[in-house]
């Protein structure tokens, strides 16, 4: 018997008429033949049938019964009624309750065996639409999904960008704000302490430019899908330890950021790898523990030798701070090219969320393993173990060059702050960071302004609230923690204060 042949089930309670039509049907079908509807569902038990036969005048359980529990119980299989009742009320009946067909007895052989075959080819005709529409939703579906991620992808690469070039031009505009303060200051100390903080600021900037410069490379699956030349030096291990410190300091000092330094006596003091990109994988986890740790918390910084084999030392670097911890879900995704392990909280802290895809790269290139630690509410450690060779001479101190433009521009002209007299008015200022706070106060106390802070957007909008009047201009930060320049805006702008100046005007205050 092929195994091709279709199964077909027929119900009927006279035997010759079970014989007759199994002598009929054998040749070309799989036949089951039931003395009864009881006998029938026994034999769907095990037996999945392409069409059912079905008598209506049947003792126990009738067809009419029969097929009410069949569309409950096996809704797909089709059933024809066979019988001799000939009235129209029944055969309306039969179709009513389901049935594809109504056939009577007594039958002609031919007429039933094509109305059979007409069935069946539409039964399997829908069977195969059926597939097709599955094949189809499936389709459709990871289309969405492919859809979805490559939107995702895209937009979580827009706010990376977006988030990168804000530090830079907020560092930027630091440079170039303590270099004017230098220059006009006249203690030689002090223009030091000017110039110092520029430096800080343009070593961070160099980070951030590092990190855009290795963002293509991040989408690869593989690590060794793409080439990543490592510059291997000799250098001072403490000294570049010193400088991560330097430049992550001063956000630390703003926030009363205690700093902890353990470098283990053991680890050799000349060591040999690619200085930069250690240095800028430790300068990122320092900045994403001062940012995510609350005002006058802690950030450890510790380095210990693990193994030392030959000319090679195996170092493990941790970064612990007693900040806002990170749960096991958060920890999973962490290390994902541009994701972040929670939006709100990277709003609320102010942070970017960026970098740490690229550091695992940058220590997997290296050879190395980074790996986190962390409980909710309970601060998080991050922990690099990292394979190098012992160095023996002087170290070198890396350096990285920042190219610029063969022939620049012309610079604009510059209005110094001396020559404005703004005696007598006040603004608002909402800057978040202490740093910028101190560069707008040096630019403008010659003007003789009176300038007060806020340190994000709701204490701005506070602020303006309490005294709408008293504010000639606002000076908006966009980047904030717990409300953005954007937010706090659009609130102001629809407090719809007018001025006394300008009644006319629905609000002719500015924000910059």
């Amino acid at each position: 018997m092929s195994v091709e042949q279709k199964k077909i089930i027929v119900v009927d309670d006279m035997p010759d008429n079970l014989s007759a039509l199994r002598n009929t049907l054998k040749d070309l079908y799989e036949v089951y033949p039931c003395p009864s509807a009881s006998k029938m569902f026994d034999v769907l038990g095990h037996v999945h049938p392409d069409l059912i036969l079905l008598d209506v005048q049947m003792p126990e359980m009738d067809g009419y019964e029969a097929i009410k529990k069949l569309k409950i119980l096996f809704d797909d299989v089709p059933v024809i009624f066979l019988t001799y009742m000939s009235d129209a009320e029944s055969e309306i009946k039969g179709l009513e309750l389901g049935a594809i067909d109504y056939i009577r007895k007594p039958f002609v052989t031919p007429l039933l065996l094509q109305r059979i075959k007409t069935h069946l080819a539409n039964t399997e005709h829908k069977a195969e639409i059926k597939r097709l529409l599955e094949l189809k939703t499936e389709e459709v579906k990871m289309r969405q999904a492919a859809e979805l991620e490559a939107e995702n992808s895209s937009r979580a690469k827009n706010d990376l960008l977006s988030h990168m070039s804000h530090e830079v031009r907020s560092q930027l505009n630091a440079v170039i704000g303590m270099i004017d303060i230098a220059n006009e200051e006249k203690d030689i100390e002090g223009v030091k302490a000017y110039l110092e903080k520029a430096g800080e600021a343009a070593k961070h900037i160099l980070d951030v430019i590092n990190n855009i410069i290795d963002i293509p490379k991040i989408d690869t699956p593989k690590i060794d899908a793409y080439k990543l030349e490592l510059s291997d030096s000799e250098f001072d291990f403490g000294k570049m330890i010193t400088k991560v410190v330097d430049v992550t300091g001063i956000r630390a000092q703003e926030k009363h950021i205690q700093i902890v330094v353990n470098i283990s006596p053991d680890i050799p003091p000349m060591v040999i790898c690619d200085e930069l990109r250690l240095a800028q994988v430790i300068i990122n986890l320092m900045t994403n523990a001062i940012k995510f740790t609350p005002d006058n918390g802690r950030v450890q910084l510790n380095a210990e030798k693990l193994e030392e084999k030959g000319n090679e030392v195996t170092i493990k670097i941790e970064v612990a701070d007693s900040g806002i911890g990170i749960s096991p879900e958060q920890q999973e995704k962490i290390f994902s090219a541009y994701n972040q392990a929670d939006r709100t909280i990277a709003k609320q802290s102010g942070g970017a969320g960026m970098g740490l895809a690229i550091s695992k790269r940058n220590i997997e290139l290296m050879q190395g393993n980074i790996s986190i630690e962390s409980e909710l509410g309970k601060g998080a450690k991050f922990i690099i173990t990292l394979r190098m060779k012992k160095g023996k001479q002087s170290a070198v101190p890396a350096t990285a060059e920042i190219p610029t433009e063969s022939t620049p521009a012309p610079p604009p002209p510059v209005i110094k702050a001396s020559d404005l007299n703004l005696q007598g008015y006040t603004i608002l200022a909402a800057e978040d960071m202490n740093f910028h706070r101190e560069v707008l106060s040096m630019y403008l106390k010659k003007t003789g302004v009176n300038i007060d802070y806020a340190v994000n957007g709701k204490e701005a909008v506070e602020k303006f609230k309490a005294n709408p009047e008293k504010y000639k201009l606002i000076l908006m930060d966009i980047r904030m923690p717990e409300m953005n320049g954007d937010e706090a805006t659009k609130i102001i702008r629809a407090l719809n204060v007018k001025s006394k100046e300008y009644p006319h005007y629905r609000d002719d205050r500015g924000c910059f």
